[in-house]
């Protein structure tokens, strides 16, 4: 873009204007472009500001994210060891009514169900090739 200074008398000679007249028109574009500028300016404060707050407000939900997926955590690594827990105390108790010929009554339900269901049992392979723990009466 080619931008050319011009005096005033050039400028009424190029808008075949009074003298006047190109003063008054080139005064009234520079008060708009001014005012222009101006709301502008406020028009960038007032999105400077919404970004700011729209800034807060994502950091804060962001921290509250945070924090309930370390809370998640938190409780299914608890479940986790508690589930763990619960099922070392299962097995042992079926090693220990396997290894000493016990009837199992000492086992929770859930041991009970998967002792007393073959498909579910770890030693049915070695079981029916003749290997494996010994049978153990288990009440339904």
């Amino acid at each position: 873009m080619i931008i050319k200074t011009l005096s005033y008398a050039a400028l009424a000679e190029r808008l075949k204007c009074t003298l006047e007249a190109a003063r008054s028109l080139v005064t009234g574009e520079v008060a708009t472009l001014k005012e222009r500028i101006e709301s502008l300016q406020a028009e960038l404060a007032n999105l400077e500001a919404t970004a700011a707050r729209h800034r807060a407000d994502y950091e804060r939900e962001r921290d509250r994210a945070d924090r309930l997926v370390t809370e998640l955590l938190k409780a299914t690594a608890n479940t986790t060891m508690e589930l763990a827990a619960k099922l070392e105390a299962e097995i042992g108790a079926l090693r220990f009514a396997a290894d000493h010929g016990g009837d199992g009554c000492a086992l929770s339900g859930h041991a009970r169900r998967t002792f007393a269901r073959p498909e579910l049992r770890s030693d049915v392979g070695a079981r029916e090739q003749g290997r494996g723990a010994p049978r153990c009466r288990v009440p339904s």
